[in-house]
């Protein structure tokens, strides 16, 4: 079986992780029953999980040489991710998370640093040129998180103008998703991406299935956390079911979706059996305790 090649563009930050027995209080002080601290942000953990499944990935993303770049780089050398960096030259930091996760009900809660406003790199027609030879032509498939749109929408669309099938995470509405939908192939959302004055009393999953088809994309999936996942495909609507499972930890599992789903659509461009196959290994690692730990339970199954 060849190795897929897949293209992720988006956000990488480096997460400090604070597992907690339960939420504090306002105005509390708490003792954490674990600390971790590692690279994260959905474009990263989704070009991981792609390259623990055997993929060959590449990631475009902002890191600098601030004092968290020395460990991103490292993982990202640890699976072989190859980094375009659009921070390469300016004064950037990595962006510094705090994150909740609540052994109470498996759930996370995130603090994010202000949004950097230092200017970044940006990216066009001619991205190639500065590939590393190994690389390789523009990859099958492409996954943006929503993050530098302004910094990689000639990129985008310079790969969707390739023939590449150009996907999104969808975790959020982000500025720039209405110019990025007409270069869509598939838009895989979380339950919680609100289209701007289009929600309602339908919900936000109807509402973002409606809105990407109406602008001519082909593969549409809106996950719903521990419920089935709605999906379109051309005009048919379906669902998957997601096995019921005693979560242990949900940090990350959108991400390792991702991840799945572009590895198995990049080895066959396929939508639902690339969404099942994703869906399955986003449980297993909801089951796990780390956002790579799935990776042993499913090489064991």
């Amino acid at each position: 079986m060849h190795k897929p090649r897949v293209l992720f563009v988006g956000r990488t930050t480096l997460d400090v992780l604070y597992r907690l027995d339960r939420m504090p209080e306002e105005d509390t002080k708490v003792y954490a029953r674990e600390i971790q601290a590692a690279p994260g942000g959905p474009a990263l953990n989704a070009a991981i999980t792609h390259a623990l499944l055997g993929g060959n990935a590449m990631l475009v993303s902002a890191v600098g040489n601030g004092h968290w770049a020395a460990l991103v780089r490292s993982q990202l050398r640890r699976h072989s991710v190859r980094l375009l960096d659009l921070a390469a030259d300016a004064a950037y930091e990595t962006p510094l998370c705090a994150v909740l996760a609540n052994a109470a009900n498996a759930t996370r809660t995130i603090v994010n640093p202000p949004i950097s406003q230092m200017a970044l790199r940006h990216l066009g027609a001619s991205w190639a040129a500065e590939m590393p030879s190994s690389w390789g032509a523009i990859p099958p498939v492409v996954l943006s998180d929503g993050f530098f749109l302004e910094e990689t929408m000639g990129l985008l669309s310079a790969c969707k103008d390739a023939g590449a099938a150009v996907c999104l995470d969808g975790g959020s509405w982000k500025p720039g998703t209405e110019a990025l939908a007409p270069l869509l192939t598939a838009a895989i959302c979380g339950e919680r991406f609100a289209i701007p004055g289009r929600s309602g009393a339908k919900g936000n999953a109807d509402a973002a299935i409606e809105w990407f088809a109406a602008r001519g994309v082909p593969y549409v999936g809106v996950t719903r956390g521990a419920q089935s996942i709605l999906a379109y495909d051309h005009g048919r609507r379906f669902e998957i079911e997601v096995a019921k499972i005693d979560a242990v930890d949900t940090l990350g599992a959108g991400d390792v979706l991702h991840g799945a789903f572009c590895y198995h659509f990049a080895l066959k461009a396929e939508f639902e059996p690339a969404l099942r196959k994703a869906a399955e290994i986003a449980t297993l690692s909801c089951q796990c305790s780390g956002v790579q730990a799935w990776a042993k339970a499913h090489d064991a199954t």
